[in-house]
């Protein structure tokens, strides 16, 4: 148990160095003098199971007097969409949302 613990944390660790805040910026799109940024929310989960064993007592083992046990089971995944837009153009800068 004491791996698992240890590699969540490790996971948890490294994710929230990805997500900075929750938000990431794309690399930049340029047409002339006109530069636009996209903005994206980051969404990270993230889930993870374990598991132990010894002896079976009411299953169907139980009889023979065998047991065994282990487990394991990991989950994740992470979505970025694009919430906004930096446009930078002729020296002004402005936010364009987009919609939601």
């Amino acid at each position: 148990m004491k791996h698992i613990k240890e590699l969540f944390a490790l996971v948890t660790e490294k994710l929230e160095g990805l997500a900075r805040g929750n938000a990431v910026v794309a690399k930049p799109i340029s047409v002339g003098n006109r530069h636009v940024i996209p903005l994206c929310e980051l969404s990270v989960g993230f889930g993870g199971g374990g598991g132990v064993g010894e002896g079976d007592v009411e299953g169907d083992n139980a009889a023979e007097g065998r047991a065994s046990g282990i487990g394991g089971g990991v989950g994740g995944g992470a979505k970025a969409a694009p919430v906004a837009v930096l446009v930078i153009e002729d020296g002004r800068v402005r936010i364009e949302q987009l919609g939601r």
